[in-house]
C-alpha cells in the first residue's frame, strides 16, 4: 500500500516531571499499515497491538508520541538520520544495531513461503536449500524487511536459478503472486493472513509447509535522536508491563492466545 503525505497523530500524557526530563518533546514514531500490529483505526488514529503497547509504555514514563504514517523502508532511513525516533515490529540485524537501540522483543515471528494454491504442488520445498534445485524461481520479498539471520544471509547470495523480486509492500507482493508475476513470496505468518484478507479471494494463496522461527520483534530507537537513558526507560516500562500482566492482556485481546514468552 502506498501513502500520500504523512499522517500525524499526537498521543499526549501529562506527567510533567518525567516529560521534562527524558522526554522534552514528542517522540516521532514511524509506522505503516501492518495489521494486527499497527493500522489506522476507525477514529483515524493508529491502532493495533504494537501501538497500544507503545502507548502504554510511553504513558508510564511520561512521554508524548507523534505517529507518522510512512513506508517501512523510509522509516528505517529516517531512523538512521534521527528524523524518526522509533520504529515498531523490527527484527534485530547487525546493520540496524549500528544505528538503533533495541527494546526487548514483545512478539514472536515465523517466516514461511507462500504460493498460489493452484501451483503449490510445483514447489516441493522442505528446506531452504531446495529453492536452488527447482529450476527458475521468482521469489518475492518486501524491501527493507528482515527474515532472520539464516534467510538474510541466503538472500544476499541466492542460487543462480533464483531471481529476487523486491517490492515496496507486502500487499503488493501478494498481489504479484496472485497475478503470476512471481512464483513464491517470503513473508511472516503474523502479517500475511491480514494482508490476504484485503485482496481478492481468488486465486487462493497458501503457505508451504516449512516454517522458520526468527525470534521476537523489537521496538527500535534511533541512536541519533534518542538517548540511551530514554531507550532503557522504555525497556524498563516494558519489563514492568510483562510482570504485571499488561503485555499478556493486550496480546490476548489481539491474538486470542497467551503471550508466547519463552
Amino acid at each position: 500500500m502506498r501513502f500520500i503525505g504523512d499522517f500525524t497523530f499526537l498521543a499526549c500524557w501529562v506527567l510533567p516531571a518525567m516529560a521534562g526530563g527524558l522526554c522534552g518533546k514528542p517522540i516521532q514514531v514511524g509506522w505503516e499499515e501492518r495489521p494486527p500490529y499497527h493500522y489506522q483505526g476507525r477514529d483515524g488514529r493508529p491502532a493495533g497491538y504494537s501501538v497500544e503497547l507503545l502507548n502504554q509504555a510511553a504513558a508510564r514514563i511520561g512521554c508524548r508520541l507523534a505517529y507518522r504514517q510512512i513506508p517501512w523502508s523510509r522509516t528505517l532511513q529516517e531512523l538512521k538520520l534521527g528524523t524518526v525516533d522509533v520504529a515498531m515490529q523490527a527484527l534485530k540485524t547487525p546493520e540496524r544495531e549500528a544505528y538503533a537501540c533495541f527494546v526487548p522483543g514483545y512478539s514472536s515471528s515465523l517466516v514461511r513461503l507462500w504460493a498460489r494454491g493452484d501451483r503449490a504442488a510445483h514447489w516441493p520445498v522442505s528446506q531452504l536449500q531446495d529453492l536452488g534445485k527447482l529450476g527458475m524461481v521468482r521469489l518475492g520479498v518486501t524491501h527493507g524487511d528482515s527474515y532472520g539471520d539464516v534467510w538474510d544471509r541466503w538472500l544476499k547470495a541466492p542460487p543462480g536459478m533464483v531471481r529476487i523480486d523486491s517490492g515496496e509492500t507486502l500487499a503488493g507482493g501478494l498481489r504479484k503472486l496472485q497475478l503470476g508475476r512471481i512464483d513464491l513470496l517470503l513473508a511472516t505468518m503474523d502479517t500475511a493472513p491480514n494482508e490476504l484478507a484485503r485482496l481478492p479471494q481468488q486465486p487462493a494463496i497458501v503457505a508451504l509447509s516449512p516454517v522458520w522461527p526468527i525470534g521476537g520483534a523489537f521496538y527500535v530507537f534511533s541512536k541519533r535522536s534518542v538517548s540511551p537513558e530514554l531507550c532503557q526507560a522504555f525497556a524498563g516500562a516494558l519489563r514492568d508491563m510483562k510482570r504485571d500482566g499488561m503485555v499478556d492482556r493486550l496480546y490476548r485481546s489481539r491474538f486470542n492466545i497467551a503471550y508466547p514468552d519463552p
